[in-house]
């Protein structure tokens, strides 16, 4: 081994620049507010009536709209299913608009299962869930958003019978999971990544239709 001697042993090594630290990533967590969409909260009082709701309804005419009660009937059950359950009754009813296809249904969920919102109906199944009457299946899908909102929730605290059994699994796995509507989809009820915004753009148009200011 040859081992160095004299002064060039000894001269310093030049000083180690430091690296900078990586810039944080830019993705967007799947619970942030997409932009444009207003975080509006599940949970809460409506902003437009059962009458204003029907109106702006009434002024797309889609004919192969099949609801199985009268669409006044089904805004006014969202309004009241909402209001005991303490539900933005009017955005649960702009959800149904879209769930449904504005109320077009499809073989795979008939208009007859009085199922507004595709609960059962997961992508790959064969089933979804049927209930006996409109007002039961708006009270359902009321329930099961109140459940998306509310962490810790129990049976015990709806005011109504808990309508369907997939609610009580929402309530013993993912209770809490989205108080916002910005955070429904790309997994969270339906896996449209764009869901949200889908459902902020209906409401918006409900809304301007109304004459109603929202943000």
């Amino acid at each position: 081994m040859v081992v160095a001697l004299g002064t060039a042993a000894c001269k310093p090594l030049p000083p180690t620049v430091p690296v900078p630290p990586p810039p944080p990533p830019t993705t967007v967590p799947s619970s942030a507010t997409p932009a444009g969409v207003a975080p509006w909260t599940i949970l809460g009082p409506s902003s437009l009536s059962a009458a204003q709701l029907t109106a702006w309804f009434n002024s797309r005419p889609r004919p192969s709209s099949r609801p199985p009660v009268p669409i006044a009937d089904l805004a006014r059950f969202y309004i009241e299913e909402g209001q005991r359950e303490g539900v933005a009754g009017d955005r649960a009813f702009i959800q149904a608009v879209l769930e449904t296809g504005w109320f077009s249904f499809s073989t795979r969920v008939p208009p007859t299962f009085h199922n507004f919102a595709g609960i059962g109906a997961v992508d790959g199944g064969t089933t979804a869930s049927s209930f006996p009457d409109a007002r039961s299946g708006v009270r359902a899908q009321i329930q099961h958003l109140r459940a998306y909102a509310t962490p810790g929730i129990r049976t015990r605290d709806f005011a109504s019978p808990i309508v369907a059994e997939r609610t009580r699994q929402v309530l013993a796995y993912i209770a809490g999971r989205a108080d916002l509507w910005s955070e429904m989809g790309d997994g969270n009820w339906a896996t449209d990544a764009l869901y949200a915004e889908k459902i902020d753009r209906l409401y918006r148009e409900a809304a301007a239709h109304a004459g109603v200011k929202v943000k």
